[in-house]
């Protein structure tokens, strides 16, 4: 995906600037947290019109080349939490999200546009009969599942007609994807599951879950809003339009 923003970037007209930036956080024990400056626990999101979802304070890092963002993806991995369990040496004890945000400005027509790319990891639902999970590591299984539980029931809600209510603030994680699951956007969604007859449950319910999700329809559309320069020059040409009109 980030050779595909790039090679686009470079294909691109001349008469377009681009800037990229990139932030990376992990939602741990409904808790989210920065992981390129991990010393930001506790972000907080909110909503704005024309803007949509976003944290509050989450360090943005400008990108000159295609290699920062396999360093920052490198440098946000190794600040993540994780654990042993008896399923996995190092399961993963939160929800990872990177966002890579494209700004073009049109320096002809001074049009602005801006395009946002989510690429999130779920941690794993867990059965604690397996995993052998304790103390803090249980309550992060919980966590992790009331999480995974809540998607599930935003999704429902999504393909269910008879549903009006969409539990988008029941949790961290559905709040910061509400747009990809139901607004404004092209979402992809790729399930990992296990053909070993011992996983058998977890699969089927991975299976179920991805077959419910394929049924969610998103209509994306260009988030294109006036810059005032473009305004400027559009009240230019109306001028001059009604000075040769009244000539």
């Amino acid at each position: 995906m980030v050779r595909t923003v790039f090679t686009r970037i470079e294909n691109a007209s001349e008469d377009i600037m681009f800037s990229v930036q990139v932030s990376m956080v992990e939602i741990y024990n409904e808790r989210i947290r920065d992981l390129i400056e991990p010393s930001k626990d506790n972000l907080r999101i909110h909503e704005k019109s024309g803007k949509g979802v976003y944290l509050q304070d989450v360090s943005e890092v400008a990108i000159e080349s295609e290699q920062m963002i396999y360093e920052l993806m490198r440098l946000g991995n190794s600040n993540r939490a994780i654990s042993a369990t008896n399923m996995n040496a190092e399961s993963s004890r939160s929800h990872s999200i990177f966002i890579l945000t494209v700004t073009q400005n049109n320096t002809v027509d001074l049009s602005c546009k801006v395009g946002k790319l989510y690429l999130v990891d779920l941690a794993g639902s867990e059965r604690i009969a397996k995993t052998g999970a304790e103390g803090q590591t249980l309550d992060e299984a919980k966590s992790i599942n009331q999480s995974l539980t809540t998607l599930g029931k935003v999704i429902k809600a999504l393909t269910t007609r008879s549903i009006n209510h969409i539990p988008y603030r029941e949790s961290k994680l559905t709040r910061m994807l509400s747009e990809s699951l139901g607004g404004n956007s092209k979402t992809c969604l790729i399930i990992t599951c296990s053909p070993h007859p011992y996983n058998d449950q977890e699969t089927l319910s991975t299976c179920r879950f991805g077959h419910r999700a394929r049924s969610i329809k998103n209509n994306a559309k260009v988030n294109r809003e006036y810059t005032i320069p473009e305004l400027r020059k559009l009240l230019e040409v109306a001028e001059k339009d009604i000075e040769n009109y009244k000539m």
